[in-house]
């Protein structure tokens, strides 16, 4: 019985890493340097909402509204992971993802999810 659950621990082991390297998170938003996409957050929409990109590149989400928003990613290869949902963005505030794994990642703010949708197609 045991090698099989040793097997079945090294076989789920890489699937949680590879999400997880898909996306990640850019520690100091409004300081971030390399390739970067801005997204204003305004008027209740993202703009653009829809971007395309190359690998490695860095997507900034900033608010320029008053009411608070967010991004959270909702499939793509980063879908089930951990940190797919960021914080609520105040006015002026940022958000920004290295997007490192080709595909689409659509997403939405979650308070405003009816209204305010968009995607990243990474090549």
């Amino acid at each position: 019985m045991r090698p099989y659950v040793l097997a079945a621990c090294l076989t789920v082991m890489p699937l949680t890493a590879a999400y997880a390297d898909a996306v990640e998170v850019v520690a100091t938003p409004a300081s971030a340097s390399g390739e970067i996409t801005e997204i204003a957050i305004k008027d209740m929409a993202y703009g653009p909402a829809n971007v395309k990109v190359k690998r490695g590149t860095i997507v900034r989400w900033k608010n320029d509204d008053e009411v608070a928003h967010n991004v959270q990613l909702r499939g793509g290869p980063a879908k089930g992971w951990d940190k797919a949902q960021g914080p609520m963005l105040n006015k002026d505030e940022s958000y920004a993802l290295k997007f490192n794994e080709a595909g689409s990642y659509k997403y939405i703010c979650t308070p405003h999810s009816i209204a305010m949708k968009g995607e990243v197609i990474v090549e």
